[in-house]
């Protein structure tokens, strides 16, 4: 300050000043924040639930829509104390949970309504809407069976907040016990599913344990179990591939010596499969295992090579004299064309029969 005058403190000490005040100011506000402990350890909450739609239930993508409320009801004591700041802290506390398996939710609600039915007693209703994730085994595709998962799990350990059954039938699947939901119940009328059938409701607790943190936290499942509807993959695939193949054994009919009538029906076959594939792959799940209709599919474009190839080497050997004639030639065919068909409706047999069951038990 040579001239006098006082200089401005250099910038980053400025900067410096400033964050130390707001590092202080945090620190304060950390320290005033009161903490809400659950009324119980654990506190138990009795969990319900209501959907207005399930939709876009996608194989390809193996997720569905969902557009529901929950309920979680429990008792907290405090509630009914004497004392202003115990009432208080039962006002503030409510339980905080994750949709573990949401891929995308939000909330119709601005925010959750609680209510109290009873002295004592509290009612926490949220809505949530949003498309969750659903792995499908799809081995027996398109007669197969999905359990569609919606996944809640409470942000507080187990130790301070355990789920408790709210219904009241009880059963057993796959040696797990789970509570079944009456659909007239939880279900609104409005809930149609075009390519299912909703066969079961059912509510199953299943706590998870983190490793990494050594804690364990209480999470429910609520389970649409869902049979798929065939008939689409059965007119619109199975029927249409199992005729071109049908129009594979003309080539039985034509004259064994007309090498170029048998070969154009046989590779105008083999390319209309391969083109009908590439339409049906995209209605078609994506798997990294051949399901049912894919195994069907391969079969059946297996069978036109055959006869293509059938055609093939008739031509070649009866040319080379190897066949005795004509006549010999005519008879390979007659037996190709009771042969053909036979292995095709024993594939089929044999492809079917125990997923068609098993579906239909």
């Amino acid at each position: 300050m040579k001239d006098g005058r006082v200089r401005p403190a250099p910038a980053s000490l400025r900067r410096g000043l400033l964050l130390l005040l707001l590092a202080g100011a945090a620190g304060e506000a950390r320290a005033a924040e009161v903490v809400v402990s659950p009324p119980a350890h654990p506190t138990r909450i009795t969990q319900n639930f209501y959907f207005n739609s399930v939709t876009d239930v996608d194989s390809v993508s193996e997720s569905f829509q969902a557009d529901f409320y929950l309920y979680m009801d429990w008792e907290d004591p405090r509630l009914t104390s004497a004392e202003a700041a115990v009432r208080d802290q039962g006002s503030k506390w409510e339980p905080k949970i994750d949709l573990v398996n949401a891929l995308d939710q939000k909330s119709r609600w601005p925010a959750p309504f609680i209510e109290h039915p009873a002295s004592g007693r509290v009612r926490l209703a949220s809505s949530y809407a949003g498309k969750f994730r659903a792995p499908m085994d799809l081995r027996d595709f398109p007669f197969d069976r999905q359990v569609l998962p919606v996944y809640v799990e409470a942000t507080d350990k187990i130790e301070d907040l355990v789920f408790d059954g709210g219904f009241e039938t009880k059963a057993r699947r796959g040696g797990e016990e789970g509570w079944l939901a009456d659909p007239r119940n939880v279900l609104s009328d409005r809930v149609r599913l075009p390519e299912w059938d909703i066969e079961e409701i059912r509510v199953r607790h299943t706590p998870e344990y983190y490793g990494y943190i050594n804690q364990t936290f209480s999470r429910f499942r609520i389970e649409f179990h869902v049979a798929r509807r065939p008939g689409f993959y059965v007119w619109k695939i199975i029927s249409i591939e199992a005729l071109l193949v049908i129009l594979s054994w003309v080539v039985f009919l034509l004259d064994p010596a007309d090498l170029g009538d048998r070969s154009t029906v046989a590779v105008t076959l083999l390319l209309a499969t391969v083109a009908f594939s590439y339409v049906v792959g995209g209605i078609t799940p994506r798997t990294s295992y051949l399901t049912l209709l894919d195994n069907f599919l391969l079969g059946s474009f297996f069978l036109i090579f055959l006869a293509a190839a059938e055609s093939v080497v008739v031509f070649l050997r009866q040319r080379r004299g190897e066949l005795g004639g004509k006549g010999s030639s005519a008879t390979i065919d007659r037996w190709s064309l009771f042969l053909f068909p036979a292995g095709y409706l024993l594939f089929n047999v044999l492809l079917w029969t125990r997923a068609v069951a098993a579906y239909l038990g």
